[in-house]
C-alpha cells in the first residue's frame, strides 16, 4: 500500500513498526535514507535511481522515468519476448468470428496486491475504463473495442468491428496495457489512481516525496519469487550526482539510455568496482520529425537537412559507435519494415548546399546564415529534456546544419510540454523517437491521424490524403500480404518527403556496482528494466 509520509524521521519510525509486523526484518537504514549495504541477517535490498520521482506510476500516460518501475508492480495479459507473443496473466488465447473476436483464457489463483481477485471481471473493468481515455486512442486493441464479454470467471472475449493484424501485439505494452486492481480506478479520472496496485512481483510500499520509493517483494506472487526482498528507487535528478551515488555505494545501478549518456557510461565503467553492459538489440530509433510547413514547406530544404547531417559522426562522437546510424525508420527485425526505399540519402554537404541554392536561400557571408526575401533560415529544434542524450544530440545537429548555413535554436522541454508543443506543431525539428518492436510500425503511424507532430504539417504535403487513407486501411485487415504492401507505400512516402529523419538506433545500457551485481541479462525489449534479470554477486 502506498504511504505518504510527512518527514523522513516519521518514515523511519513507521517503517520499523511495519517491518516488525512483517517478520522482524530491519529497516534499510536509520532515519535518513535506505542503504544498499546489507548483511546475511538483513533483507536483500537493491537500490537504483531515476531523474524524476515515481509519484505517478499509473498505466494512464506513462513517463519514460517509469520504465524502471513498471515491471516491478504491473503485469499484462501477454508479453513480447524475442519476436514472439508469450503468455503472462493470460495462459492462452484465440481469434474467432473472422478475426473480430479475441478470447483470453486467464491464469487462475492470481490476486492483486490489495487482495482483489484477478479474473475476467477485473479485465473487463480495467479495459472498459481505458476505452474512453484519450491516452489510449492510438492503441486499437482498446480504442476500437465494441464490447468486452465475460464468458466465465477466467475467460474474457474482446469484440471488435473488424479484423486487425496487431490487436494482440497491442496487449504487449508493459507500461500501459497492464492490469490494475479495479479498486484504484475512479470513473473519468485519467490523471491519477487511488494507488499503485498490480499483480507483479513487488508491491509499491511507500514513497517519501523528494527522496525515494520503496518496493517490497510480493509474498503472494503467483510466479517465481524474485531474489531481492526490497527495491529502492531514489530520486536523484542530476546525472553527475547519480554517478557519484553509484561510486559511493549509495545506489547499486543506473539503467537505461534515458538516464545515461555514453560519456556517463564510459566514466562509470572506468571507476573501480563498477562494470557495465550494453543490450544486443536496439530499443528504438532516435528520430527527427520535420515540420513540412513554414520554413520547411519546401521539400528541397527538408532534403538539404537530411544531406547535411553526418550520422556516422553522431554515432562515433556521442555514443562511441555503440548506437549505429539509422538508415531507415525502424531497427532491423521489425515485421513489415524491411522495405526497399526509393531514395537513400547519405551525408553529402555539397548536395545540401546545392539544394538550398536551388530553393533560393542565399548565404550571408557576414553571418554565415542563409537568407531568402529578408528572412534568415532559422529552425526551432525541440526535445524532451528527460532523455539524457537529447541535449548533446541537438547541439551536434545544430553544429552540422550551421555548416551549410542553417541556423538552429535548440530548446529542451519537460516531457508534457514537449509533447503538447509537438502535437500543436510548434516546432521545425522535434526529437520524436519510435517505440518498441511490438508497437512498430503500426503504432508509429496511427497517431499521424490525430495526435502526433506530423498532424499539423501533413496537409501541406502533396499526396497526404492517400497516405492517411492507407493508415486507416491497415487497421481493418489481418491479410499480411496487404499489410506489407501498405507499409511499403507508407515508409516510402514518409522517406520521399523527409517527414522523418532517423538518426541513430538506440542501445540501452546498465552500469552497476560489482560488489552487489555480477551482470544483467537484457530482454528483447531492453527499454524496460526487469529486476529478475539481474545476476547477484556471490
Amino acid at each position: 500500500m502506498k504511504k505518504r509520509l510527512l518527514s523522513l524521521a516519521l518514515c523511519g519510525a513507521l517503517l520499523c513498526g511495519a517491518l516488525a509486523g512483517c517478520g522482524g526484518n530491519e529497516t534499510p537504514s536509520t532515519s535518513q535514507e535506505p542503504s544498499s549495504s546489507q548483511t546475511a541477517e538483513e533483507p536483500k535490498i537493491l537500490t537504483t535511481a531515476v531523474s524524476a520521482e515515481l509519484n505517478t506510476l499509473y498505466p494512464l500516460n506513462m513517463d519514460v522515468q517509469n520504465n524502471i518501475g513498471t515491471k516491478l508492480c504491473y503485469e499484462g495479459l501477454v508479453n513480447y519476448e524475442n519476436g514472439e507473443i508469450v503468455p503472462c496473466l493470460a495462459e492462452s488465447w484465440e481469434f474467432s468470428d473472422g478475426g473480430k473476436a479475441l478470447t483470453f483464457h486467464l491464469k487462475e489463483g492470481v490476486t492483486f496486491h490489495d487482495g482483489t481477485p484477478f479474473n475476467a471481471e477485473a479485465v473487463k473493468t480495467d479495459f472498459e475504463f481505458a476505452h474512453p481515455n484519450p491516452n489510449f486512442s492510438n492503441i486499437s486493441a482498446v480504442a476500437k473495442v465494441e464490447s468486452i464479454e465475460v464468458v466465465d470467471e477466467y475467460t474474457v472475449t474482446f469484440h471488435y468491428p473488424g479484423p486487425y493484424f496487431a490487436y494482440l501485439m497491442d496487449f504487449c505494452y508493459p507500461e500501459t496495457m497492464v492490469l490494475v486492481s479495479p479498486a484504484v480506478l475512479e470513473e473519468g479520472n485519467y490523471q491519477s489512481m487511488n494507488g499503485v496496485v498490480g499483480t507483479g512481483p513487488y508491491v509499491y510500499e511507500e514513497i517519501v516525496d523528494g527522496d525515494y520509493v520503496r518496493f517490497v517483494r510480493n509474498e503472494n506472487y503467483w510466479g517465481e519469487q524474485p531474489y531481492y526482498d526490497e527495491v529502492i528507487v531514489k530520486y536523484i535528478p542530476d546525472a553527475s550526482a547519480r554517478l557519484q551515488a553509484l561510486q559511493s555505494g549509495e545506489i547499486d545501478l543506473i539503467y537505461g539510455s534515458a538516464l545515461l549518456t555514453w560519456d556517463d557510461y564510459q566514466q562509470a565503467t572506468s571507476l573501480p568496482n563498477i562494470a557495465g553492459a550494453v543490450a544486443e538489440s536496439d530499443s528504438k530509433t532516435r528520430n527527427l520529425v520535420l515540420n513540412a510547413s513554414g520554413v520547411l514547406s519546401d521539400l528541397k530544404v527538408r532534403e538539404a537537412v537530411a544531406y547535411a547531417i553526418d550520422k556516422e559522426t553522431l554515432s562515433e562522437g556521442l555514443t562511441y559507435g555503440e548506437e549505429t546510424p539509422a538508415d531507415h525508420l525502424f531497427p532491423d527485425g521489425i515485421p513489415y519494415t524491411d522495405v526497399e526505399l526509393n531514395v537513400v540519402r547519405t551525408y553529402d554537404p555539397e548536395k545540401a548546399n546545392a539544394l538550398l541554392d536551388e530553393a533560393g536561400w542565399v548565404l550571408n557571408e557576414s553571418t554565415g546564415i542563409r537568407e531568402k526575401d529578408g528572412q534568415a533560415l532559422s529552425l526551432k529544434y525541440t526535445y524532451d529534456s528527460g532523455d539524457a542524450l537529447n541535449k548533446s544530440l541537438a547541439t551536434a545537429v545544430k553544429s552540422q546544419l550551421a555548416a551549410v548555413g542553417i541556423n538552429v535554436e535548440t530548446e529542451g522541454q519537460e516531457m508534457m510540454t514537449w509533447w503538447q508543443e509537438g502535437v500543436a506543431g510548434n516546432y521545425d525539428l522535434i526529437m520524436w523517437n519510435t517505440e518498441q518492436p511490438y508497437t512498430s510500425p503500426h503504432n508509429y503511424f496511427i497517431p499521424m491521424l490525430s495526435r502526433s507532430p506530423h498532424v499539423p504539417s501533413l496537409p501541406a504535403v502533396e499526396g497526404s490524403d492517400e497516405f492517411l487513407s492507407l493508415i486507416e486501411e491497415f487497421q481493418t485487415t489481418d491479410d499480411s500480404a496487404r499489410v506489407q504492401e501498405i507499409f511499403d507505400e507508407l515508409l516510402n512516402f514518409d522517406n520521399d518527403n523527409v517527414l522523418d529523419l532517423p538518426l541513430l538506433f538506440v542501445k540501452d545500457m546498465i552500469v552497476y556496482n560489482t560488489d552487489k551485481i555480477a551482470g544483467y541479462d537484457f530482454s528483447s525489449t531492453p527499454m524496460f528494466f526487469d529486476v529478475r534479470l539481474i545476476q547477484p554477486a556471490e
